[in-house]
């Protein structure tokens, strides 16, 4: 049985429920690049990658 997927969130986003844990933008740099999927909502994905 797989473990279910990983997803990343803002932290203002609507869309991640309650149960959100908060993590630097490192750590969620490393969780995307580990495979972790991006929130179709929010996108983390596009602001951690500004410098």
């Amino acid at each position: 049985m797989e473990a279910p997927t990983t997803e990343v969130h803002r932290g203002d986003c609507w869309a991640g429920g309650r149960s959100l844990v908060a993590v630097s933008a490192e750590r969620a740099r490393a969780e995307l690049a580990d495979g972790a999927q991006p929130c179709a909502v929010c996108r983390p994905d596009r602001v951690l990658i500004r410098p």
